[in-house]
């Protein structure tokens, strides 16, 4: 089963982004992949749009670049009227298994 278009697109544009962003900055695959403490394969696969890379190696990867507006755009749930209704509900962020469900 393939992602839909809507994902493949945005993590096409995020692996963009960070390949520009560090162009821009005149930094090298492997200098990032170091400071990001990744290797230099998982960069070039999140540069290219790979829908398996790990959320975390991305945000290791923008925090190495310093991209704040990027950081800030992906972890905007304080500015999601659901995460804040739920926020104020104070709704539980996991179910605890019962010992029925065991």
């Amino acid at each position: 089963m393939s992602e839909p278009y809507e994902v493949t697109q945005f993590i096409t544009e995020v692996g963009t982004r960070i390949r520009v962003q560090r162009l821009a900055r005149t930094i090298s695959q492997a200098d990032l992949a170091q400071r990001a403490d990744i290797s230099r394969q998982t960069l070039i696969a999140i540069e290219a749009g790979a829908l398996s890379t790990r959320f975390s190696d991305v945000a290791r990867v923008l925090w190495a670049l310093d991209d704040t507006s990027l950081q800030a755009a992906l972890a905007s749930a304080a500015q999601d009227e659901a995460y804040q209704d739920a926020v104020r509900s104070r709704l539980p962020r996991f179910k605890r298994k019962s010992k029925s469900d065991a």
